[in-house]
């Protein structure tokens, strides 16, 4: 785990971000805290950002790992008729699953850079 180098102020509380911006501790993770986040990259968190959000994490607590994209453009398009992984993309431009991750509390997904 990298050492945390961030501090987040979500109201009154600080939260230690590590050096890539994600909790160094899961427990810390609220709605409101994804929102912050979020706003920190000119994000605002929309119902379908929420939907890919919760589907990493139920997906993650569920396997101890995120999905695959090829597992998350799959369950996109059972939710939106016709979606696609550019529709993903368009919500998350940096990566889809990495930044529900991080949005979501999670930890950095292994496979990522």
């Amino acid at each position: 785990m990298s050492m945390a180098t961030q501090t987040l102020r979500v109201g009154e509380r600080a939260i230690e971000l590590t050096s890539d911006g994600f909790l160094c501790n899961p427990d810390d993770w609220s709605q409101e805290v994804a929102t912050t986040l979020a706003a920190r990259n000119g994000i605002s968190l929309g119902e379908d950002h929420w939907w890919l959000i919760e589907f990493v994490r139920q997906h993650y607590h569920a396997y101890g790992n995120p999905p695959l994209m090829r597992v998350t453009v799959a369950a996109w398009r059972e939710r939106r008729d016709g979606g696609s992984s550019r529709d993903l993309y368009q919500l998350f431009p940096e990566g889809p699953v990495r930044q529900a991750c991080l949005y979501g509390g999670l930890p950095k997904p292994d496979w990522c850079i």
